[in-house]
């Protein structure tokens, strides 16, 4: 029996209207600037041609050393090299090593290692119940610490946009240079800090301020799972010193997530998740001295292209 021969091309809006529902990557090409989006047809046999895969690749313009990369196989379709053929031909865009994010164990996780993903960081989603006795006592002992004595928690309303955007920018800046060095300053701030400051519910994100300045930033998103109000009883947020080095970091992050999770306990919320990295120098400590829960794993990885691709395959 032999194979439907396969062919590539941009994909276009009346693909997205017509298989948009099929598959959850598909963009009409050139969607985002720089991005490039392709459809993979089989011939139906009858002279026509099925869309079976979807895939779009990009530069990451706060991380330009990683393009991103998504694809999708209609599950009829896969096991039958199209995914490999597809990975392949979108990494004809770019020079870059490919990045990407994986649930350990999934079908997807198993695809991208058989070709050559590695893992560069794992980022467990970290759950607090924030209606345990014990985490508020946990908040109240933060309170009664004497290494908070100088510093005030206060929400981000009470604060200026550009000195929290200014912080934001820091904040990212630092935590991720050892493991996805970060674009330019410039870059970063219009396209990280401004981002997080909009998307945040800033009524109840937090910032600890000493001396005038923000030295530690909790912020606090919407989540699809809430009840649809401004905050439901299942929340997401971040947190993190803006300058890890600073002699206070440790006390004032700790004081930062105890005015959150205060404030979330007052509005009835029942659970947060933290969405940070196990290479916060803060926050991680921190989590591990409260109850929580491991939920969602996901690992980002790095697939080889260009120098990579190359190297691997010296014979």
């Amino acid at each position: 029996m032999s194979t439907p021969s396969r062919r590539f091309r941009p994909a276009t809006p009346a693909d997205a209207a017509r298989d948009g529902h099929r598959f959850a990557w598909l963009k009409p090409d050139g969607w985002r600037e720089s991005f490039r989006a392709l459809v993979l047809e089989v011939e139906d046999g009858g002279g026509g041609a099925t869309v079976i895969g979807v895939g779009r690749i990009g530069p990451n313009t706060v991380h330009p050393g990683l393009d991103l990369v998504e694809l999708e196989i209609d599950p009829a379709h896969r096991r039958q090299g199209h995914g490999t053929a597809l990975l392949h031909e979108l990494g004809t865009y770019s020079n870059n090593s490919l990045s990407s994010k994986v649930q350990p164990g999934s079908e997807r996780d198993s695809f991208l290692r058989s070709h050559g993903a590695v893992t560069y960081l794992e980022v467990p989603l970290l759950r607090v119940d924030v209606t345990a006795d014990r985490t508020a006592r946990w908040c109240a002992a933060v309170r009664g610490a004497t290494e908070v004595q100088g510093a005030r928690a206060v929400p981000w309303t009470a604060l200026h946009r550009e000195q929290l955007v200014d912080a934001l920018t820091d904040r990212y800046a630092w935590q991720h240079a050892s493991w996805s060095p970060t674009a330019p300053r410039e870059v970063l701030r219009r396209k990280v800090g401004a981002e997080f400051f909009e998307e945040s519910v800033r009524e109840h994100s937090w910032a600890v301020v000493r001396d005038g300045e923000i030295t530690a930033l909790a912020d606090l998103y919407d989540d699809e799972r809430g009840s649809g109000g401004p905050v439901g009883p299942h929340r997401e947020g971040a947190l993190e010193a803006v300058d890890a080095a600073a002699p206070q970091a440790r006390a004032d992050v700790a004081l930062c997530m105890a005015a959150m999770l205060e404030d979330l306990r007052e509005l009835g919320a029942e659970t947060l998740d933290l969405d940070n990295h196990p290479t916060d120098p803060h926050t991680a400590p921190l989590l591990a001295t409260l109850d929580r829960t491991e939920v969602d794993p996901v690992q980002l990885v790095e697939i080889p292209n260009g120098l990579t691709a190359v190297l691997r395959d010296v014979p």
